[in-house]
């Protein structure tokens, strides 16, 4: 015959009764995240480049990732350089 297994080692950091209660603390979290974000307006724009320009970006793309370990989009870097090149 097995045993119950010991869960005195799980620390909960909410309460299980608040849900019941309302999920105050539930509420109050997310009350604190909550984050305002500018939103700037977008428009979608299709060029053609050549297909060393293609590969290359990829490239830089997928080396920026490895390194930073955050995903980085095409867009964000070629977005970026062209606010460096015109000086915006």
């Amino acid at each position: 015959m097995k045993r119950k297994p010991d869960v005195s080692k799980f620390h909960l950091s909410k309460d299980p009764d608040d849900f019941l209660n309302g999920a105050i603390a539930d509420k109050a979290e997310k009350k604190q995240s909550k984050v305002e974000v500018k939103k700037t307006e977008t428009q979608q724009k299709i060029f053609r480049l050549p297909v060393d320009v293609i590969n290359a970006l990829k490239l830089h793309v997928a080396h920026q990732q490895v390194e930073t370990g955050q995903k980085i989009s095409e867009t964000k870097i070629v977005e970026k350089l062209l606010r460096e090149y015109l000086k915006l």
